[in-house]
């Protein structure tokens, strides 16, 4: 991926500070530019297709609609979470720019997410150089500094991206497949209709939700309730393409409250609705399939 950056770094457009308020989210559309946020101040949370995925901390950096094209959910958001109960109220602030998008092929090795927590960040020193330059220079309304901060997004997402590289190929090296998300990927194999969220699937991995969700984007590129959707809407199209169930059925052995919930995820993740798809694939006598998940090691 190194040479791909040198050769093919997308150019910075935009960057600005975003002050923040608990609930106003930062909205990310499927045809927007890539982007990189850095939070500032404050806790936010990573969302997609309205589903909560990934909590953000100070000092934590998210990259989004990077990786290959058609990969990412239709919408993403950034919210800035209230402090707990009791808690006086904190500023909370975003840093965000913005990127042409990569060339074709560029950078498809990315996950749609890329997500580096506050410690990675201070532990690389070119990147969180650039990240306190960046802040200094935002500080400052003048002309120069604008222009100093618009010179510094090359370097910020070449940093980013040699640093998720280095963690990648770190975790390359010790070859194993980490042994909690093994466990939380065997819970969603073998129950995909539990009602899992974030927190239970953290407790039964014996992680904070935010460990679980740094160390799920790491091994499989997706968030767990992302990869949790694709394997129900897997499982769902060969039900529907090999067996007789009614939709009712294939909706409730999937997780799905109600058919009409199912439909629309169905059709949300595949472009077809299931009773169409049913009858295509009949007669075509082949199933449409989505990229495979992977197993639990």
């Amino acid at each position: 991926m190194a040479d791909d950056v040198e050769r093919h770094l997308p150019r910075g457009v935009a960057v600005s500070r975003h002050p923040a308020h608990p609930g106003t989210p930062l909205r990310v559309g499927a045809g927007d530019p890539p982007s990189l946020h850095v939070v500032v101040q404050g806790s936010f949370r990573l969302s997609q297709d309205g589903e909560r995925v990934l909590p953000l901390d100070p000092g934590d950096l998210v990259l989004l609609g990077f990786g290959p094209r058609g990969a990412a959910p239709c919408e993403q958001s950034l919210r800035c979470v209230a402090p707990p109960p009791g808690a006086a109220p904190a500023p909370a602030e975003l840093l965000s720019a913005t990127y042409t998008a990569a060339p074709v092929g560029a950078l498809a090795s990315l996950a749609p997410v890329v997500h580096l927590a506050a410690g990675e960040v201070r532990c690389a020193p070119g990147l969180s150089a650039i990240v306190s330059l960046l802040r200094a220079a935002l500080a400052d309304p003048s002309p120069g500094q604008a222009r100093l901060a618009r010179s510094l997004l090359e370097p910020l997402l070449a940093y980013t991206l040699h640093c998720h590289e280095q963690r990648a190929r770190a975790g390359r090296a010790a070859g194993a497949f980490d042994r909690r998300v093994a466990r939380v990927l065997r819970l969603m194999q073998e129950k995909p209709a539990e009602r899992w969220t974030l927190e239970a699937l953290a407790k039964a991995a014996g992680l904070s939700r935010a460990a679980l969700a740094r160390r799920f984007l790491a091994e499989l590129g997706v968030p767990p309730l992302r990869y949790l959707a694709e394997l129900r809407m897997q499982r769902a199209a060969e039900l529907l393409a090999e067996g007789d169930g009614s939709l009712a059925a294939v909706a409730a052995e999937v997780g799905y409250d109600s058919e009409f919930a199912f439909s629309r995820a169905f059709k949300r993740h595949t472009g077809e609705a299931p009773g169409a798809f049913r009858r295509r694939s009949r007669s075509e006598g082949a199933a449409f399939r989505l990229p495979p998940v992977r197993a639990a090691a």
